[in-house]
């Protein structure tokens, strides 16, 4: 059974009332649909104002289509109860593009990494720091940085941070919205293999949002180019130089 089942989603922004997002009417995402399987990461991949924050957002369950269905591991995520969506929500995360935003910066790396672990187990404090010492760990960082804060570490690090809050749950899969795109090329390239090392060590799946083709090209197994609002062309990433839809040239060739 396929982890992620998106079936023909539409997802339009009205130009009045409650919508208005300073985006053009009729902008958003159209009849997509692509699955993600078990260990797999697929790429999105497409230019600014693309549509690709906007399927991001529907497949993490924050903004509802217009039409079409959302499965994850079997269900609806739209369709299905409170609980039901809590649990699908525990095994369902994200990491964004801007790594100082996402994090509240009057918390320490502690309890940002522990956040999720309060909201879903019952662990001692003891416990707790255990398993924030490991996921530290597990991002290439030490231990004793959980007692920084934010603003302590560099941009690098604190996305390492922000990994390992969303690994913490022990997820099926991960949102990675433009995950590197803020950090300098050095740091970009030590993140994406790290994220690939994760994906191979633990089994994670990834949908890979990104404007970057070397990015995706070293993190994807496949590759969906998304153009105003629709997926053009999907492929094998080993195959994605060779694509044939006039847009995916543009975008991967430039």
């Amino acid at each position: 059974m396929s982890l992620l089942v998106v079936n023909q989603v539409t997802k339009t922004y009205g130009s009045s009332g409650w919508s208005r997002t300073g985006k053009q009417a009729g902008s958003g995402v159209t009849d997509v649909t692509f699955q993600v399987e078990p260990g797999m990461c697929l790429g999105i991949l497409g230019e600014s104002g693309a549509g690709k924050s906007t399927l991001g957002k529907i497949v993490l369950g924050l903004l509802p289509p217009d039409s079409g269905s959302v499965g994850f591991q079997g269900m609806d995520l739209y369709r299905s109860d409170r609980h039901t969506r809590k649990r699908l929500r525990r095994d369902l995360q994200v990491v964004f593009q801007d790594c100082y935003s996402a994090v509240n910066p009057r918390m320490t790396v502690k309890q940002i990494i522990g956040e999720p672990l309060r909201n879903y187990e019952r662990l001692s404090a003891k416990e707790e720091k255990l398993v924030i010492a490991e996921l530290l760990e597990t991002v290439g960082l030490a231990t004793t940085d959980m007692e920084k804060m934010p603003d302590q570490m560099s941009g690098g690090q604190l996305q390492r941070v922000n990994i390992a809050r969303a690994i913490a749950l022990k997820p099926k899969m991960i949102v990675l919205d433009e995950p590197v795109s803020s950090l300098d090329m050095i740091v970009q390239k030590q993140i994406l293999y790290h994220l690939r090392e994760l994906k191979e060590k633990i089994g994670l799946s990834y949908l890979f949002i990104s404007h970057d083709v070397l990015a995706v090209n070293v993190l994807s197994d496949e590759v969906a180019i998304i153009e105003r609002g629709r997926i053009v062309e999907t492929m094998e990433t080993a195959h994605m130089f060779h694509c044939v839809h006039p847009a995916s040239k543009r975008i991967i060739h430039g």
